[in-house]
């Protein structure tokens, strides 16, 4: 039996593998765990706990001293450094921490960290899944560290506190260029951020905790903000295969989303594949794309809502101030030619070329006046560029 601080051995049975090695009145110094943990300064509930968790560990080893003679073995003590890095054990961790940012204030004699780092430290950031949460005070430490108890291998970052320009910090905005094909992320609310990551997500240490999605932009100049997490997927989605495409990101705690929008390229010149294109497009007065299929060809290239300016066929032909009817009649007619190419503009552009169909041109097999037939059509809402939708 122990009692005390340190613990004092007050009685012994006949059948404890201890007679003949220790004697009543002895204090228990420091226990030994398998591994070379060893802790120090215990009272006796810090030990017979200890004890226990580790019951079944090999290689347990306490050092009795006869206290009043020797005294207790002093702990070491670790110094206080510029920066270090400390790989987290998993379970508790025998710290507390205060302020912003979270200063370590108190080291438990029983935590695993005991003598590895000291008192007054500052937290710079911890690493968990290749994720680096920054800017936290203690209340933000304490939870994440609590949060993530059975995870190995979290790593912390210390320096001291008097360090102030070297602490990360989340920014206020970050750009995130995407890899090809699939992120391994999952998004949720809105604005959107990311909730988990695969462990095989090439971008899981590219966005911070804390930020959120707030636009999704392409290389060419076509760019949505303001997106609801099914948005962002759908335009992941939709691009999946693009060199290029990025996201930005925005600081939770001083950003604002932004207001939804949807900016386009002023003017785009696309070469069109042969065969069908999967393509819809309306407009009584000027084509415009009103939908791009899952199945296109033109996926990633095109962009629904903008305006089709001309339409080029190898040979010197060019058709430009096209309805709808007569930009599919182009396309259809022009299928299997190699080489054509379309010229869309945004919908905010006012220059728009003028009209210029040859109803007897070579190319095409059709006249304005007979473009109507062939089309499988559905009735639009009413205007300028609406109307009649038709697919290709």
């Amino acid at each position: 039996t122990l009692k005390g601080t340190p613990p004092i051995l007050t009685k012994m049975s006949a059948a404890s593998p201890l007679n003949g090695l220790v004697n009543i009145g002895m204090a228990a110094d420091t226990l030994t765990l398998e591994g070379g943990t060893v802790h120090y300064g215990m009272n006796t509930v810090e030990l017979t706990t200890l004890l226990k968790n580790n019951m079944n560990q090999p290689g347990r080893e306490i050092r009795f001293v006869q206290f009043e003679e020797v005294g207790l073995t002093p702990q070491a003590s670790a110094q206080l450094t510029e920066e270090m890095n400390v790989i987290l054990p998993m379970g508790p961790l025998g710290l507390t921490f205060k302020g912003y940012p979270a200063v370590i204030t108190s080291v438990k004699s029983t935590s695993a960290l005991a003598g590895r780092v000291a008192q007054g430290m500052a937290v710079d950031y911890v690493t968990v899944n290749r994720r680096d949460y920054m800017d936290m005070n203690a209340v933000d430490l304490a939870n994440l560290i609590k949060s993530t108890t059975d995870v190995p291998g979290r790593m912390m970052k210390l320096r001291l506190p008097s360090q102030t320009d070297e602490f990360s910090r989340i920014p206020d905005e970050l750009e995130v260029v995407l890899p090809p094909g699939k992120l391994g992320v999952t998004f949720t609310g809105r604005p959107a951020v990311a909730k988990s990551f695969r462990d095989d997500s090439p971008i899981a240490a590219s966005i911070p905790p804390g930020m959120f999605i707030d636009k999704f932009v392409m290389p060419d100049g076509y760019s949505q903000a303001g997106m609801s997490t099914r948005e962002l997927v759908g335009l992941l989605n939709q691009f999946i295969n693009e060199e290029g495409r990025c996201i930005v990101l925005r600081n939770a705690k001083t950003s604002q989303p932004s207001n939804p929008q949807v900016l386009y390229p002023m003017e785009k010149t696309v070469t069109i594949s042969t065969g069908k294109l999967g393509l819809s497009f309306k407009g009584r007065n000027i084509a415009r794309i009103s939908r791009v299929h899952d199945d296109s060809k033109m996926k990633g290239i095109c962009y629904k809502n903008m305006l089709v300016d001309s339409i080029t066929v190898p040979g010197g032909s060019t058709f430009s101030g096209m309805t709808a009817k007569e930009a599919a009649r182009i396309l259809i007619d022009t299928k299997n030619v190699g080489g054509r190419t379309m010229t869309l503009k945004s919908p905010e552009n006012s220059d728009i070329s003028v009209r210029n169909i040859s109803t007897d041109d070579a190319s095409i097999g059709g006249s304005s006046q007979n473009m109507s037939d062939a089309f499988s059509t559905y009735s639009g809402a009413t205007g300028a560029t609406s109307g009649m939708s038709v697919r290709m």
